[in-house]
């Protein structure tokens, strides 16, 4: 194991989102893949950061903290009318992932041993990491490769 590097634990897909993508499409698309996260690329492809279902969870409980300190359930439902209420659900439905995402690219390259990458993971607190051959992305490593480079070695 200790002669592996990055690229041979990576995935070698690299799975993009959008940075003016809406969360519930972001969602979607996670789903889809079934992954819990994605590197972010602006409107020319670069990468800007990185969103997680965890940074959904996150945004979605800030804007209901926000609900209860704005006064929105102490309004009386008799007075909120049929366009009050979908007005709100489009706004809360509008957020983007720029809006959530992380601006923040965790990254190693690929010809890192296994184990700076486990460091990196664990030494940063996450959960992913950008592989990089120079300023291209390649693959990613999660750790959920990891975890299956563990379990496939026993």
């Amino acid at each position: 194991m200790s002669s592996l590097c990055a690229r041979d634990v990576m995935t070698p897909v690299v799975v993009t989102v959008t940075d003016n993508m809406l969360t519930n499409d972001l969602v979607r698309r996670l789903v889809e893949q079934e992954i819990s996260g994605a590197p972010v690329v602006d409107g020319q492809g670069h990468l800007v950061g990185v969103v997680s279902m965890t940074d959904v969870l996150r945004s979605i409980s800030d804007e209901h903290a926000s609900a209860l300190s704005s006064g929105f359930y102490d309004v009386d439902p008799a007075d909120l009318t049929l366009e009050d209420l979908g007005q709100r659900y489009v706004e809360q439905q509008a957020v983007t992932v720029r809006e959530i995402m992380s601006p923040v690219i965790h990254s190693i390259e690929e010809t890192a041993p296994v184990a700076d990458v486990a460091r990196s993971m664990l030494d940063q607190h996450i959960h992913r990491l950008v592989v990089m051959r120079g300023s291209d992305a390649v693959g990613v490593v999660s750790s959920l490769d990891l975890l299956k480079l563990i379990a496939d070695r026993r």
